[in-house]
């Protein structure tokens, strides 16, 4: 138990830390892109610290709808909306209407389909499983295709970018929300220790490819027009061809 409270709880500093950084750019840049981000980690990180809580503390059906909807549901959409806002800028007003709504939908499935207080009284140290707590019902129905769809426009939007701008360590943040996906096998083969510290470590893997995408992109010996620009510090214009004389 205590193994994975304490995972929980970096989980949850790496994720604030993340979020800070993010919210940061968002002031100074003004992106789209990490201000859907900044919303996602902070959703992150409340997961992660509920997830403490209920380890350490036992669940309640309260606790266990913020887990699953911060943790579960809206920082994955918001990551895929962060995404979409970095390859077409230009329709941000569309990513935002999308993120909106799947933010609706989670809100309106949890509370038209609270968790069952039956089934989230488990053993302190244990985690309750989504499809026993929320009965099969709607909550548990759109996980898969909010998640699913957010996780490959973060996958396939991350590869194509790393490609364009030369920073792949962009990859990092696909492979680390990969990474935090799989937490749910972990849970569903009775590995409910292993759960903290797989989200820990998703979140420090995405963290370490936001520092990476901060860093310059290789030299190019052909002209570049702008390209879309990582959620990272160092976004910059790439380097262009020199003036002919």
């Amino acid at each position: 138990m205590m193994l994975g409270v304490v995972a929980a709880l970096l989980g949850a500093l790496v994720a604030g830390a993340f979020a800070v950084q993010l919210a940061q750019q968002h002031r100074r840049r003004r992106r789209h892109h990490a201000l859907a981000w900044t919303l996602a980690l902070a959703l992150y990180a409340l997961g992660m610290v509920v997830l403490a809580v209920g380890l350490g503390l036992g669940w309640s059906p309260l606790a266990f709808a913020v887990y699953w909807g911060a943790g579960a549901l809206l920082n994955v959409a918001l990551l895929g909306v962060g995404q979409l806002q970095l390859l077409d800028p230009d329709r941000a007003a569309l990513w935002w209407t999308l993120g909106g709504l799947a933010a609706a939908w989670t809100v309106v499935a949890l509370l038209d389909n609270p968790p069952d207080p039956a089934a989230v009284q488990v053993a302190v140290g244990d985690i309750p499983g989504g499809e026993a707590a929320f009965g099969g019902g709607l909550a548990w129905q759109i996980l898969t295709p909010i998640t699913t769809t957010a996780t490959l426009v973060v996958v396939a939007g991350s590869a194509w970018s790393s490609v364009r701008t030369r920073r792949f360590g962009l990859l990092l943040i696909p492979l680390g929300v990969l990474v935090s996906g799989s937490s749910s096998a972990f849970l569903r083969f009775g590995a409910t220790d292993l759960v903290p510290v797989v989200l820990a470590v998703g979140v420090a893997v995405m963290y370490l490819g936001f520092r990476a995408a901060a860093k310059a992109p290789r030299p190019s010996s052909r002209a570049a027009r702008r390209v879309e620009s990582p959620p990272g510090d160092g976004e910059r214009d790439a380097d262009r061809e020199p003036a002919r004389t």
